[in-house]
């Protein structure tokens, strides 16, 4: 009798589901020279506008749920225009909504890392007492009595590194019952330095008071609205007949007497990509029914001058986009580099390579540097795809549940804690997003060690380029 083995096929995962739009920032930095007036309005601006963000979170911390009442209580007590006293509240509430969250967050970590510690402690206790009994009847060599005073020593640490945590985790589920947020405005480094004047390069504490003022005060967000001019009446951008752009900003205070005046001045937009952004949004304001959008605006004051980003709206490309007929693009993320293997229609391996960031290797670690070169790997992937008509495939990574429970080797851990996969993830949504290309997100269970089975001993590539191979072919419902 002839028995026939039926294989299951893998159900194709979905494609992921693109936002109709994407927000882009536009930064652009002032120069003093061309708009010394726009500077000194906005400088003059920081210290009210700080004084009255700090009131408004607070308040919200205390309970106060009303944000129109809070508005219109911050702009009678400090003498703020309605749109500005509306874009604290807002951006407040929002700093105090992510403050929570990351309370949440912190609170299951602390959770899980005590739960998976006083398991390890109880396992440890376990052997320690059997070594007690043999070391009372003298029955331990020099080897095993070393290793038995290293265990009572692990177990003291875990003892005493249990106890900070419950600490910890106790105030964070207090502060999360009761909605409380700590938050210390201009840094909680810059603060403690009165204390070590010295150590920090300050000879007094007026010295030091005017740099912690000056780095708490150094930032105003303006929320923008579809039916103002260039969505946004507090900061906005004008487009002149000749092409060039100009500034045009409002005080955040009050008008006292007579018109209110716009303070404008001259500025230059050198980034390519963001001023055909910027020209598509403004032939849209300008149209004959005009674009309704809303832009906005976050000022910020460094040490190199000041910056003001504008945050755009990109629509979904219009056209053709790719699929997964021909075939698909795996991409795998490791700790410093990036494997890419391109299939055909039936997980055929056509080619693989690896696109090195030595920037986020052991050995030259340069965090910035290395999610520059991720970026530009991640660009470089997303046009291959879009040119070849396939789709990507990525794993849907998420550490963080490891993270709070790092008991393996030092090199996995280090890989762990390094490994930038959120930007990641956003960068290849944000590419492909831009470049019209679909994006599949697979499960990535077992993908190095299935393909360290087959398509390494297969092909004769090395594990990472397998499991880049395995990834695509999940991306087609093949494995």
């Amino acid at each position: 009798m002839n028995r026939t083995k039926t294989i299951q096929a893998m159900p194709v995962p979905p494609v992921y589901e693109q936002p109709d739009s994407i927000v882009i920032p536009l930064e652009i930095r002032l120069d003093k020279r061309l708009c010394p007036e726009v500077v000194t309005c906005i400088d003059s601006g920081f210290a009210v506008y700080s004084k009255a963000y700090r009131t408004a979170f607070s308040r919200i911390d205390r309970g106060q749920r009303n944000l129109g009442r809070l508005t219109k209580e911050i702009q009678d007590e400090y003498g703020l225009k309605s749109r500005t006293a509306n874009s604290i509240a807002r951006d407040a509430r929002a700093r105090h909504k992510a403050g929570l969250e990351l309370a949440r967050t912190q609170t299951e970590k602390l959770r899980a890392s005590v739960e998976c510690k006083k398991k390890r402690r109880k396992k440890l206790q376990k052997t320690a007492d059997e070594k007690t009994r043999e070391a009372a009847a003298n029955r331990l060599d020099p080897d095993e009595l070393l290793q038995y005073r290293r265990q009572k020593q692990e177990l003291w640490c875990l003892g005493q590194l249990i106890r900070r945590l419950e600490a910890k985790l106790k105030r964070w589920t207090k502060d999360l019952k009761n909605r409380h947020v700590r938050l210390c405005f201009g840094t909680k480094k810059f603060f403690n330095a009165q204390y070590h004047l010295e150590e920090n390069g300050l000879s007094s504490r007026e010295e030091w008071k005017e740099m912690f003022v000056r780095s708490r005060d150094r930032m105003m967000y303006l929320c923008g609205k579809n039916d103002e001019k260039n969505g946004n009446q507090l900061c906005h951008l004008l487009r002149m007949e000749d092409g060039s752009w100009k500034i045009g900003v409002l005080p955040v205070m009050k008008p006292g007497k007579g018109k209110d005046m716009i303070i404008t001045g001259p500025v230059m937009i050198t980034h390519a990509s963001g001023l055909e952004l910027l020209n598509k949004t403004f032939d849209g304001f300008e149209a004959e029914k005009p674009a309704k959008q809303a832009v906005s605006v976050r000022i910020l004051r460094r040490k190199k001058g000041y910056y003001v980003q504008f945050f755009l709206h990109l629509p979904k490309p219009e056209g053709w986009s790719t699929s997964s007929f021909e075939g698909a693009i795996g991409l795998d993320f490791n700790a410093d580099h990036l494997a890419l293997c391109e299939t055909d229609r039936n997980g055929g391996i056509i080619y693989a390579r690896r696109i090195s960031l030595p920037g986020l290797s052991r050995k030259n670690h340069n965090y910035n540097r290395g999610i520059t070169q991720m970026m530009a790997a991640i660009k470089e992937t997303a046009a291959e795809a879009r040119f070849k008509g396939k789709d990507l495939v990525i794993e849907d990574l998420d550490f963080s549940k490891k993270k709070s429970d790092l008991q393996k080797n030092r090199n996995y851990n280090r890989m762990i804690t390094r490994l930038a996969y959120g930007q990641y993830t956003e960068a290849v949504k944000r590419r492909c997003f831009k470049d019209n290309v679909e994006l599949k997100i697979v499960d990535p269970a077992y993908t190095s060690k299935e393909a360290q089975k087959t398509v390494c001993r297969e092909h004769g590539i090395n594990i990472h380029l397998g499991a880049a191979c395995l990834i695509a072919r999940r991306g087609l419902g093949l494995f």
